[in-house]
């Protein structure tokens, strides 16, 4: 039994008036949580995730603004990153009602036993039950919460200034608090830029605001990313140029793209959740040769190993790696 299976069964044992679900997830349970609370909340930032939820027919939102009443339930599906998933749990008990209960559900493979750990530091007692490979766990917001370590958390998990980046970002993005080996290689075989062009898989805005630093001639430019608190930070990390900049929140995989680019720049990702996903970026890739117009160009970056030569062949006039260097590539293609 998947943990999100798990999470949303175990909630329609209890008795709630109102409830939150964070990094909420697709599931035919949610439907009969939805008919059985009288308020029931959903939030969650990831698009390809926000979008299967919408299409249940259920409203959503990709933004954490919880209502100014207290909720007497919150459940919790932790994230790939540590830091990001403690931060949420801060933040729920915050939100709690005194007595509301957080409950949290996570594979043993992702780090289970850590997250009963961390509640028990953060809430003082807890429950925990095991199955299928699961863990839930779960505490009531009591007297013995340690406010301290409450807002320690919050504020760990929060959006802020990356010295070594000179950008703003946080816990959860790609490569949050240092510039991964990949961008700063792209960024060192681009030509200037002018035109109009998109940052495909946008994250935190790194390609961007360099290009824009860098490239006067450059009339606008679309950050596409399917992570809003990424895009969020993207778009304080170019306010600078903000009328040369239009932000997309969207699947890069399904949605639509701007489109009559002069150039694209694209760092795709592989992995979807915990699980490699090479055919993914390929998706991405080769969505993105058809938003060029002709003679516009397309400067990707990629682990060495993952196949995307054959599909710059077929979609574009000519292509050619550019690069090859610790475990990384740079190829540019030509439409």
């Amino acid at each position: 039994m998947p943990a999100i299976q798990l999470l949303y069964q175990t909630a329609l044992s209890l008795s709630a008036t109102r409830t939150l679900v964070m990094n909420a997830h697709a599931h035919p349970l949610l439907t009969e949580m939805q008919k059985k609370a009288q308020s029931l909340e959903l939030w969650q930032h990831f698009k390809p995730e926000f979008d299967a939820i919408d299409r249940m027919g259920l409203s959503l939102s990709p933004e954490f603004v919880p209502n100014d009443k207290p909720y007497e339930l919150i459940l919790l599906l932790p994230a790939k990153n540590k830091q990001q998933t403690l931060g949420w749990m801060a933040q729920a008990m915050e939100k709690l009602c005194k007595g509301g209960m957080l409950m949290c559900a996570c594979a043993n493979s992702h780090g289970a036993k850590s997250y009963e750990s961390a509640l028990k530091n953060l809430a003082g007692t807890i429950n925990s039950t095991s199955k299928s490979k699961c863990r839930i766990v779960s505490a009531k917001k009591t007297d013995a919460l340690n406010r301290e370590l409450q807002q320690e958390w919050i504020e760990a998990g929060k959006a802020k200034e990356i010295e070594t980046l000179g950008l703003v970002s946080q816990p959860g993005l790609f490569s949050w608090d240092r510039a991964d080996i990949g961008s700063n290689l792209l960024l060192e075989q681009l030509p200037e830029l002018s035109g109009s062009g998109m940052d495909l898989c946008s994250g935190y805005g790194l390609l961007s605001k360099q290009i824009l630093q860098s490239s006067p001639d450059v009339e606008n430019i679309h950050m596409v990313e399917a992570d809003y608190l990424a895009l969020q930070c993207a778009k304080t990390n170019t306010k600078k140029w903000q009328e040369r900049v239009q932000s997309h929140w969207a699947d890069a995989t399904v949605d639509t793209l701007p489109g009559n680019l002069d150039w694209i720049v694209c760092n795709p990702p592989f992995h979807t959740g915990q699980t490699r996903d090479v055919d993914l970026g390929q998706q991405i890739v080769r969505r993105a040769c058809h938003r060029l117009k002709k003679g516009g160009s397309l400067f990707l970056v990629a682990n060495r190993k993952l196949p995307y030569e054959h599909i710059l062949q077929s979609e574009l006039h000519r292509s050619q790696t550019v690069i090859e260097t610790n475990g990384f590539k740079v190829i540019q293609g030509r439409r």
